[in-house]
């Protein structure tokens, strides 16, 4: 067994062909894997569907959370897959073997030091969503030129539509455009916010799940 290196890491969690990569105490491992006769028991089942489910779930956001996650993973040594994948598999999968799921209230795509924003609201319009949040500044804390930050989960067409510079904090509100289909989609929905020089952001906040109508012909 050996530490992987980190700066050559893939995000990429679980077996591959004599190998697996995992994460053990907040440190990546890599280790070589013998060819085992044994039936797998329930909790290596367990394990390895937790591992699976993440990896699906991170592949379509990881551009996001190298933005989001960077200042966190500098302060604490670890990449932004590190810290995404170490959250999601401790805090955001539900449910017993072989239904475990997200939870997609307990997920995290952002994580810094910034106070959190009040007066967070998202409503659904003819063009998307339309997002609105307070534009008083905090001491220290705030300022206009903060960056929003939008992510729309799409559960069931395993994808994300997402922003990491959608607007200034002094806008107030900022439209996000969605593309119908031909069938009503279902939408999880994230928002954060960043200073400019991506020094500081906010942990994301889920501002719930909605369904973005059907277009009509």
């Amino acid at each position: 067994m050996a530490k992987a290196n980190m700066d050559a890491w893939d995000g990429f969690i679980g077996r591959v062909g004599d190998t697996v990569t995992y994460i053990r105490m907040g440190k990546l491992v890599k280790r070589k894997i013998g060819i085992s006769s044994k039936p797998a028991t329930k909790d290596q089942r367990k394990s390895r569907q937790k591992i699976k489910i993440t990896n699906e779930f991170i592949s379509p956001v990881k551009e996001f959370i190298h933005v989001g996650m960077k200042p966190e993973g500098l302060a604490q040594k670890k990449t932004a897959n590190d810290l995404m994948l170490s959250h999601t598999l401790l805090n955001a999968i539900k449910g017993e073997y072989p239904n475990q799921e997200i939870d997609y209230t307990k997920v995290q795509f952002t994580k810094g030091k910034m106070q959190k924003t009040t007066g967070l609201q998202v409503s659904l319009n003819e063009d998307g969503l339309e997002f609105s949040w307070d534009t008083d500044l905090v001491k220290n804390q705030f300022r206009h030129d903060d960056q929003l930050m939008v992510l729309v989960y799409l559960p069931k067409l395993k994808s994300a539509e997402f922003e990491t510079h959608a607007t200034r904090r002094s806008a107030g509100k900022y439209q996000f455009s969605m593309i119908r289909d031909e069938d009503p989609t279902l939408m999880e929905i994230y928002v954060s916010f960043m200073s400019t020089d991506q020094k500081r952001v906010t942990d994301s906040e889920y501002l719930g799940q909605m369904i973005l109508p059907a277009y009509e012909e």
